[in-house]
């Protein structure tokens, strides 16, 4: 009985969502010459969130901007509708893996084994990985201090998140006793160290810039985890979106003065800087 019911409450989820979230194909648009992308998204202030009904940020701007080369190359009617938000992150990758046309919007790393269940857009931003404490932390110069400047601290990451890979080296080689949880999103782990000076965090450059912006107690630590991750859109494996992407999110587009203009706009000059 256990199971069935299991499977009755995993079948309406999914069919919850699926006609909250349900969009046109590329293909329809093609054919038609016009249609519909619908937009899922996870919010991350100065990419995308809302703010007075209106949905903005960094990958707004490069969606707005896709829609006009689609018009100007295929003669094609695109509408962009930004159909919900989920504030789970691992709720957002599944919904995006498991709905056919959609675009999932966020700060989504790009890594091979997502690539083998989702479809990913080129990469529309380089972020760097940060760890992040409260403000009166210790400073920490380097992953091998942890250990010792964090003695007694504990640890907060978002579920589901690239991040998990470093917090488990810093456990096995720094912090054998490390306590570890997983939290649903960046604010809520935010929130948590503005209040709890023994709690550490691995986030996204992007969520430190929100961060700054709201004045939190939090800092980031001077430590580096190797190169930049790459971030990109993610759509079902069904979908044939992916391919028109292609055309639009190249190198060249990413080196254009309108590009760096909506980056410098909607997550500062400190983060343009870092672009490379």
């Amino acid at each position: 009985m256990k199971n069935v019911l299991l499977l009755l409450f995993l079948f309406c989820f999914q069919s919850a969502f699926s006609q909250k979230y349900k969009g046109d194909s590329w293909a329809t648009v093609k054919t038609v010459g016009s249609g519909t992308l619908t937009v899922m998204y996870y919010e991350q202030p100065g990419l995308i969130d809302e703010e007075g009904g209106k949905v903005k940020g960094a990958c707004v701007d490069i969606l707005t901007d896709f829609v006009a080369f689609v018009q100007k190359k295929y003669d094609k009617k695109i509408t962009v509708s930004y159909a919900g938000k989920e504030p789970v992150f691992t709720d957002f990758l599944k919904i995006a893996q498991e709905t056919k046309d959609i675009l999932g919007v966020t700060n989504v790393t790009i890594t091979e084994d997502r690539k083998k269940i989702l479809k990913f857009t080129p990469p529309f931003l380089s972020n760097p990985v940060v760890l992040l404490t409260h403000k009166d932390a210790p400073n920490v110069v380097s992953l091998s201090e942890i250990g010792t400047k964090l003695d007694g601290y504990s640890a907060e990451i978002i579920g589901g998140s690239t991040h998990a890979k470093h917090i488990s080296k810093i456990k096995k080689e720094y912090m054998p006793s490390l306590s570890i949880t997983y939290g649903a999103n960046g604010p809520e782990i935010l929130k948590k160290i503005s209040t709890n000076p023994k709690l550490f965090t691995i986030l996204d450059f992007t969520e430190f810039v929100d961060a700054t912006r709201k004045n939190l107690p939090v800092k980031r630590q001077n430590v580096s985890f190797g190169d930049a991750e790459e971030l990109a859109f993610v759509m079902s494996k069904q979908s044939d979106w992916d391919e028109v992407w292609k055309e639009f999110l190249t190198a060249d587009y990413r080196r254009s003065v309108r590009y760096r203009k909506i980056i410098a706009d909607n997550l500062g000059a400190t983060f343009l800087s870092i672009l490379k």
